[in-house]
C-alpha cells in the first residue's frame, strides 16, 4: 500500500504511534476456484436437497407421463413436376429452370401449411371413417380396428410392419358417411406435426398418438390424401388457365387491332411529326437548370437553418459557434488572460485596487468587441441567405419558362409515341398469351406429380415420449444448476463477513485472532475423561461467545481461559494477546479499548479473556466496565456494581474506592455502577481523561469495555484517549456494510485502530484447522 494513502496518525498517550491507518475503497479480491468450492461446501445440504428434488421430480414426471409413438412419412416437394416442355420441343429440368432458391422455400413453406390444414383433416376423416372408428376415438396399442385401414390404402404409402386384415373383414365397413366436427378435427390435428427439413425441399409428416398403428396409419391416409388433393388442384387449374387464356387472347386481338387503325390516322394527319434538334436542346438547358436549382435549393435551405437557428440563440450562448473564426478565437483567448490575470489581482490585491480596475474596464472592452465580432456574423450570414435566396428564385423562373416551351414541342411527338407504343404493346401481350396457351395446353396431357414419397411410414416398436434418457439428463443438469444456483443465491445475500481475508480485504486491518464457537470448541477439544469432566461441568450455564442471548448465572463459563485452559478457545484468546504486544510498533499499547460494530457481537467476552490473559503473563492488568448503558462484566465477575465508573465520572466516589482486586482472575476491576442517565457526556468528561491518565501510570494494561460503535458514540469517544482500538467482529453474523461503516466512524476520529478479533466462528474457519492438528493437552493428560 503506498505510503501516501495513509491517514493521518495521532500519537497515542505514551507517545508511541499506533499502527498506519489506511481509507480506501473496498474492492473484492478475485476469487480462485477453492473460494466457489467453499461456497458449495458451506451450503452443501441445501445444494443436496435441491438437486434431489428436481432429479426425483424429473423421475416422476416421467415414470406418469403417458406413452406416445410417432411414425412419419417423408415427401419431396417441387414447384413444378419433373418434366417440362418448352414449344420448341426441348425437355427441360426443374433444376434448370428454377433458380430463385427464396421462391422455392416459400413453395415449400406453403405446402407445410397446406400439410396442416383442417380441411385436408377433414378430408382423411371423411374418406376413412374415422369419426366412427374405436381405434381413432380411443386409441391404446394393439387394437385391430385398424387393420382394414390400412388395406385400403395404396400400396406406395402402405405402413412397413402393419399386420394384414382378417380374412372376411369388408373394406366397406371402414368407410362412413359421418360428418367430421370440430372435436375431431382438432383431436386429428394435434396427433399431427409437419416440418420441413432445413435446406431441402423435404417436408416430413409426424403423427403422434398413444397406439404404434393409429401412427403409422394416419401418416400413411395424411400423405395420400395430399397426394390426391394436389393433383385434383392441378387438374382444375389447367382446366381454368385454358379457359381464361382463351378469354385473355381475344381480347389482345381487338387491342392489336384497334392501336393499328388509331396509328395510321394520326401519321395520316400529321405526316411531319418528328423530334427536331431544338426539342433536344431545350431538354438539355431544363436537365442542366434542374441541377442547378437543386444545389442553390440546397444552399438557401442551409443559410437559413443556420441563419434562424443563430437568432435563437441569446448573444452570450453563440460563442461556440465562432471560435473558428481567428479574429474571435483571438479576442477569445485575450479574454480568457484577462480573466485569469484579474482573479489573481483581485485574490491578491482586492477588486478595487487600480489594476484590477483597468483589468475589469479591458475585460469589458474585449467583451464588446466580442458581441460586435458576433454580431457581424451572423449579419454576414443573413447576407448570404439573401443573396441565395434570389439566386434560386431567378433559376426557378427561368426553368418554368423553358418547361412551358418544351411542352409544346413535344406535344406531338408525345402522342405519336404514344400511339406507337399502344401498337408493340398490343403485340407483345398477343404473342404472349398465345405461348402460354400453347404451352398450358402441352403440360396439361402431363401426368406426373410434383409431391414424390421417398420414405413411407413405418409402425414404431419403441414410444417417442417421454425420452427417459434424455429426461433423466435433463434432470440431472436441472438438479445441479438449482443446486448450484441455490448455494450461490444464499451466499449472495448472505453480506455477513465470511472469512479472515476478507474481513482483512473489507477493513484493510489485520486479523488479531480467530475466536471459534464456544460450544463447537468444546465438543471438539474433549480428549481425556478429565477435559470430558470439565466440559460436561462448563456446559450448564454457557453462553454462546457472549452474543448477548442470556446471562451467564451459573459460575464464570465466559472466562473460558480460567475455566477451560486446555481448550481451542483458550488458545486463542492466547493468540490474541500476542498480537496485542507484538502487533504495534514500539512497546505494547497500556490502554486498548475493545469495541464492536453493534452489540451481540462478543465484546465483553474479548475483554475479559484479553485481560485475563494479559494477567496470566505477569502483567498489572486492570478492566474497566465503560458500557454505562448495558454493562455485563460486573455479573461473569460477581462483583457489586452498586458503586463503579458512574460513580466516580458524577463525582460520587474517588478512584480507589471504585478499584475491585479479583483473585480469579488476577485482575482488577472498576465496574459500570448505577446506569446514568448521561453515559455520554459522563465518558467524555474531564474527569474520565485523568481517571485513564492516573490508571495508565499505576497498571501495565487497561482494558476497557465499551458500547458497540454504530448505536452510541461512547466508544468513539474513548477510542480518541485509547493506544489501541481492538474491533470485535462476529464471523457470519455481522453485515459487512455495518462493520465498514464501524471502521470509518473509527478512523475519522483518528482512534488508533490495532486490529479485528473474528468471533464466534465454526471450525470450518479457514485458519481454525490448524488447532485440530495440534491440540494442547489437557491438565490430566500432561500431568
Amino acid at each position: 500500500m503506498p505510503a501516501d494513502s495513509a491517514r493521518g496518525q495521532l500519537p497515542s498517550r505514551n507517545g508511541q504511534l499506533p499502527p498506519p491507518i489506511f481509507d480506501a475503497e473496498f474492492s473484492e479480491a478475485p476469487r480462485h476456484l477453492r473460494d466457489y468450492l467453499s461456497v458449495l461446501y458451506r451450503h452443501r445440504w441445501l445444494a443436496v436437497a435441491c438437486f434431489g428434488v428436481t432429479v426425483g421430480l424429473t423421475i416422476l414426471v416421467t415414470l406418469l407421463t403417458p406413452r406416445l409413438y410417432t411414425a412419419s412419412t417423408r415427401l419431396q416437394v417441387a414447384r413444378q413436376s419433373p418434366i417440362q416442355l418448352r414449344l420448341d420441343g426441348n425437355v427441360l429440368r426443374l433444376a434448370d429452370g428454377d433458380r430463385d432458391t427464396n421462391a422455392a422455400l416459400t413453395f415449400v413453406s406453403a405446402q407445410v401449411a397446406a400439410l396442416q390444414s383442417r380441411d385436408l383433416a377433414e378430408r382423411v376423416i371423411r374418406e376413412h371413417g374415422l369419426a366412427t372408428n374405436e381405434a381413432f376415438l380411443h386409441p391404446r396399442p394393439r387394437l385391430r380396428g385398424l387393420l382394414a385401414l390400412g388395406e385400403a390404402l395404396p400400396r406406395p404409402v402402405r405402413p412397413r410392419g402393419l399386420e394384414s386384415a382378417p380374412a372376411g373383414y369388408s373394406e366397406r365397413e371402414t368407410a362412413s358417411p359421418a360428418s367430421a366436427g370440430p372435436v375431431l378435427i382438432d383431436r386429428y390435428i394435434r396427433y399431427l406435426k409437419v416440418e420441413e427439413i432445413r435446406g431441402t425441399d423435404i417436408v416430413e409428416v409426424r403423427f403422434t398418438t398413444p397406439d404404434p398403428a393409429l401412427s403409422a396409419l394416419l401418416a400413411a391416409a395424411h400423405t395420400q390424401a395430399y397426394l390426391d388433393a394436389n393433383q385434383e388442384a392441378r387438374r382444375g387449374n389447367d382446366v381454368t388457365a385454358q379457359e381464361f387464356l382463351g378469354r385473355q387472347l381475344e381480347e389482345a386481338r381487338q387491342q392489336v387491332e384497334g392501336a393499328e387503325a388509331a396509328l395510321s390516322r394520326f401519321a395520316t394527319e400529321h405526316a411531319s411529326v418528328a423530334v427536331n434538334e431544338e426539342q433536344k436542346t431545350v431538354g438539355q438547358r431544363i436537365t442542366d437548370l434542374s441541377s442547378q436549382l437543386t444545389k442553390a435549393e440546397g444552399a438557401r435551405v442551409a443559410l437559413q437553418t443556420r441563419y434562424e437557428f443563430l437568432t435563437q440563440k441569446a448573444p452570450g450562448d453563440l460563442l461556440a459557434y465562432f471560435l473558428d473564426r481567428p479574429g474571435i478565437q483571438k479576442l477569445h483567448l485575450a479574454l480568457l488572460d484577462l480573466r485569469a490575470e484579474r482573479a489573481g489581482l483581485d485574490g491578491r490585491l482586492g477588486p478595487n485596487h487600480p489594476q484590477s480596475q483597468e483589468l475589469r474596464r479591458q475585460q469589458a472592452e474585449i467583451e464588446e468587441q466580442l458581441r460586435a465580432e458576433m454580431t457581424q456574423e451572423v449579419e454576414a450570414i443573413r447576407a448570404r441567405y439573401d443573396a441565395a435566396r434570389l439566386a434560386e428564385e431567378q433559376l426557378r423562373r427561368t426553368l418554368n419558362r423553358l418547361g412551358a416551351k418544351s411542352i409544346e414541342l413535344r406535344d406531338l411527338g408525345a402522342r405519336y409515341q404514344l400511339l406507337k407504343n399502344n401498337v408493340e404493346t398490343a403485340h407483345a401481350l398477343h404473342a404472349s398469351l398465345l405461348k402460354q396457351r400453347m404451352e398450358t395446353g402441352v403440360n396439361a396431357e402431363l401426368v406426373a406429380s410434383n409431391v414424390r414419397v421417398i420414405e413411407r411410414a413405418e409402425v414404431p416398436f419403441r414410444p417417442s415420449k417421454p425420452n427417459v434418457p434424455l429426461n433423466v439428463t435433463l434432470g440431472v443438469l436441472a438438479g445441479l444448476v438449482f443446486a448450484v444456483g441455490a448455494a450461490f443465491s444464499c451466499e449472495y445475500f448472505d453480506q455477513s463477513v465470511k472469512s479472515t481475508q476478507e474481513v482483512e480485504d473489507l477493513l484493510l486491518l489485520p486479523t488479531l485472532a480467530t475466536i471459534p464457537n464456544f460450544e463447537q470448541a468444546r465438543r471438539a477439544t474433549v480428549r481425556s475423561p478429565h477435559a470430558r469432566r470439565l466440559l460436561t461441568s462448563s456446559e450448564n450455564g454457557a453462553a454462546s461467545n457472549g452474543n448477548g442471548t442470556r446471562d451467564t448465572l451459573e459460575g464464570q463459563s465466559d472466562l473460558v481461559l480460567l475455566r477451560e485452559p486446555w481448550s481451542q478457545v483458550a488458545e486463542a484468546f492466547r493468540s490474541l494477546r500476542t498480537a496485542v504486544l507484538f502487533t504495534a510498533r514500539g512497546a505494547p499499547p497500556k490502554v486498548i479499548v475493545v469495541t464492536s460494530a453493534v452489540a451481540a457481537e462478543g465484546k465483553t467476552v474479548g475483554s475479559l479473556n484479553l485481560a485475563t490473559a494479559l494477567a496470566e503473563a505477569g502483567s498489572r492488568v486492570l478492566l474497566l466496565e465503560a458500557d454505562l448503558r448495558h454493562p455485563r462484566c460486573h455479573r461473569t465477575l460477581r462483583v457489586d456494581a452498586s458503586r463503579g465508573l458512574a460513580s466516580l465520572l458524577a463525582g460520587q466516589a474517588e478512584l480507589e474506592s471504585v478499584i475491585h482486586s479479583l483473585d480469579a482472575p488476577r485482575i482488577s476491576f472498576i465496574p459500570a455502577g448505577a446506569v446514568p442517565a448521561n453515559p455520554a457526556e459522563l465518558v467524555s468528561s474531564v474527569r474520565m481523561r485523568e481517571a485513564l491518565a492516573s490508571l495508565r501510570s499505576r497498571y501495565d494494561f487497561v482494558i476497557i469495555d465499551t458500547p458497540p460503535v454504530l448505536p452510541v458514540t461512547d466508544a468513539v469517544v474513548l477510542a480518541r484517549e485509547a493506544d489501541a482500538v481492538v474491533l470485535v467482529v462476529r464471523g457470519h453474523g455481522t453485515p459487512s456494510g455495518l462493520v465498514r461503516e464501524a471502521r470509518d466512524r473509527l478512523v475519522m476520529t483518528g482512534a488508533p485502530l490495532l486490529g479485528v478479533v473474528v468471533n464466534d466462528v465454526d471450525l470450518t474457519w479457514g485458519d481454525l484447522y490448524l488447532y485440530d492438528y495440534y491440540q494442547p493437552p489437557a491438565p490430566e493428560a500432561s500431568a
